[in-house]
């Protein structure tokens, strides 16, 4: 079992405003995955990456938001 906090997109050590930064570019821009896995970028656990994870770390960092959810994922 591994349990991952989502929302840190680039794998710098935490969430700021670079993971923001890091999923609207892949989302939107074709920039590179979310390291070091793709779901890191999924930070509301719906098993996606969208709007929906913008929006709550938008929400997270500057408006006193929930912080992203920790996620289980079971392997094969």
């Amino acid at each position: 079992m591994l349990a991952v906090c989502r929302g840190d997109a680039n794998n710098d050590g935490e969430i700021n405003m670079l993971d923001i930064t890091y999923i609207i570019n892949y989302k939107y821009k074709g920039g590179p995955a979310p390291e070091p896995d793709i779901l890191m970028g999924d930070a509301n656990c719906n098993g996606k990456i969208d709007i929906l994870d913008i929006t709550g770390l938008v929400n997270y960092l500057y408006k006193g938001g929930d912080a992203p959810r920790i996620c289980f994922e079971y392997g094969d």
